[in-house]
């Protein structure tokens, strides 16, 4: 950046220079006709001074007037298209430097997600090996195993499906699943356990259909339900409502955690961004689950808006087209939930 400055600067100056030599040339001619002209009339026996109201005097100016018009116009066009290849690159040194450190630290979060599951993993089978253990102790390992085992996997899976979103067009099973079993199968994996210390919210109208594929519908919910625990704290209410309206699924997540400040709104469905500072940052995460949010609900045929939650925290509101299932009604809940959905700004 140091060198582009530096680059930029020398150009300037040398623009500036060479205009200013230029315009000073043009103007020594003129002065030089002019002298040249009054010679010609001092020997012709006129007055020096009737030059400057002959007809060729008038020329010689316009053609000067000219010359500079256009040193001056060419020079503008120069500097604008000057300008925007600065700005151009600028942008692409800034959005490198920003994305080369996002990479930084998705290395380094990446790193951590994989060592500690793993870690955990290893070290209740070792205890379980080593040391002789009450059925109860060895169940309490083998959970907390399973559970690690778990995080790996959906960790693995959001690498690949994020791989895949940056290949070529995925091409997606276009199933009936029914929204209520699916999220209740995730729900399932976080409200017995006692562990989240979250109050869930539950409220998932029956027969609700939608088209689309499993494994990315279920990557969907359960990233969301995960970002909803990981920005929240004990105590802290997660909420997961579905209903319909005007021919339209909704799916709500929402926390009563910290939120989203109004400028990051727009940037946390891109890759590798995470809200807060890198260095300060507590929770973990690898900054892929919202751009993969983003890109399956989008890819099946909805969209996503982050709204503020009331009196804190965030609220994801997903919009899909309701399928419709013969001798399987929608069922809505009421009307009085008193819920704004109104999607605005999808990007």
């Amino acid at each position: 950046m140091f060198v582009f400055y530096v680059l930029v600067v020398y150009i300037l100056a040398t623009f500036f220079w060479w205009s200013t030599l230029h315009v000073q040339k043009n103007k020594q001619i003129f002065q030089d006709q002019i002298a040249l002209m009054q010679l010609q009339y001092e020997k012709q026996g006129k007055d020096p001074q009737t030059v400057f109201e002959s007809a060729q005097y008038l020329a010689i100016e316009d053609k000067l007037n000219k010359q500079n018009m256009m040193i001056c116009g060419e020079g503008l066009v120069f500097l604008l298209l000057l300008g925007m290849g600065i700005f151009k690159i600028h942008s692409g040194f800034r959005k490198e430097l920003m994305l080369n450190r996002q990479q930084r630290n998705f290395l380094l979060s990446i790193t951590h997600e994989l060592k500690s599951p793993l870690a955990g993993i290893k070290l209740a089978l070792q205890t379980i090996t080593k040391r002789k253990l009450s059925e109860e102790n060895q169940t309490r390992l083998l959970n907390n195993s399973l559970k690690d085992s778990e995080r790996l996997q959906n960790l693995v899976n959001n690498l690949l499906m994020a791989a895949k979103l940056d290949g070529e067009d995925i091409v997606f099973a276009k199933e009936q699943h029914n929204v209520g079993n699916l999220l209740h199968s995730i729900l399932d994996k976080f409200t017995p356990h006692s562990s989240f210390k979250r109050n869930f919210q539950i409220d998932i109208a029956p027969n609700l259909f939608v088209k689309g594929d499993r494994t990315a519908l279920t990557s969907v919910f359960l990233n969301l339900i995960e970002n909803a625990i990981k920005y929240s704290q004990e105590g802290d209410t997660v909420g997961v409502s579905v209903f319909q309206k005007n021919q339209k699924l909704y799916v709500e997540i929402s926390d009563t955690g910290i939120g989203v400040p109004d400028n990051e709104k727009k940037k946390i469905f891109k890759k590798f961004y995470r809200v807060g500072n890198e260095d300060t940052r507590k929770t973990k995460g690898t900054g892929l689950g919202l751009f993969i949010v983003k890109q399956l609900v989008e890819k099946h045929g909805g969209r996503i808006v982050l709204k503020d939650n009331q009196p804190k925290g965030s609220i994801f509101c997903m919009e899909f087209p309701l399928l419709k299932v013969a001798n399987k009604p929608a069922v809505s809940p009421s009307e009085n939930k008193g819920i704004d959905w109104e999607l605005r700004n999808a990007s």
